[in-house]
């Protein structure tokens, strides 16, 4: 099946049984990061903001496949605190037909190709954070942040190719960038969630400073 325009860009088969991975021990901790990044209106859902629209997602690279990954599900942005459902496991990707299979009761995230694109362009990422946030958004250039071009949309495979591209020339991780297509998109990813996250927040600290 398709997804509706402005939220999925891909074809996706879903088959909908619950999530493995989600109880495991080894996700709590993205779990918990992603609820941080809520309180801090990093991901959300607010009428004003993206035409009332669910916004940020979180992954982390399976632990027993490296090629699936564990995603936060569409339009869940709203929730405070996920319940298992609301976690989609994507277990293989074609980037040709730009098309994924997951298994979860809800589809995947609108941004699951770009995190596809991100663990197959890096083995050594495991976590993928992707947010909004105008203060960093906005001051791309001046933090020295690596970004994506404005003409460039998010959810489509153009983006997946740029981001690649970008992955390829900034070589140090953590890493955070931004989607200058997507507005206030940006994404942090690492070998954990921690470190994705803490790259993150050090980010959002330099974008908030003021000087002395």
């Amino acid at each position: 099946m398709s997804a509706a325009e402005g939220v999925i860009r891909f074809q996706y088969q879903l088959h909908d049984a619950p999530a493995p991975g989600t109880s495991a021990v080894t996700y709590s901790r993205l779990n918990a990061w992603r609820s941080i990044l809520h309180r801090l209106s990093l991901v959300g859902q607010c009428p004003d903001r993206y035409d009332g629209y669910g916004f940020g997602n979180v992954s982390q690279r399976s632990f027993s496949d490296s090629n699936a990954f564990l995603i936060t599900a569409s339009q869940t942005g709203g929730k405070t605190v996920l319940s298992e459902d609301e976690w989609t496991a994507v277990q293989d990707i074609q980037l040709e037909d730009f098309c994924v299979s997951a298994v979860g009761r809800l589809p995947p995230s609108s941004e699951a190709m770009t995190h596809a694109m991100v663990y197959a362009a890096d083995r050594s990422i495991s976590c993928v954070l992707h947010v909004h946030s105008p203060d960093i958004w906005q001051q791309t250039t001046k933090l020295q942040l690596p970004c994506t071009p404005a003409q460039v949309p998010y959810g489509t495979p153009e983006l997946a190719g740029h981001v690649r591209e970008l992955l390829s020339r900034h070589t140090v991780r953590p890493l955070v960038f931004t989607t200058l297509g997507h507005e206030d998109g940006v994404f942090a990813c690492g070998d954990s969630p921690d470190s994705a996250a803490h790259a993150l927040l050090d980010v959002l600290a330099r974008a908030v400073e003021r000087p002395s």
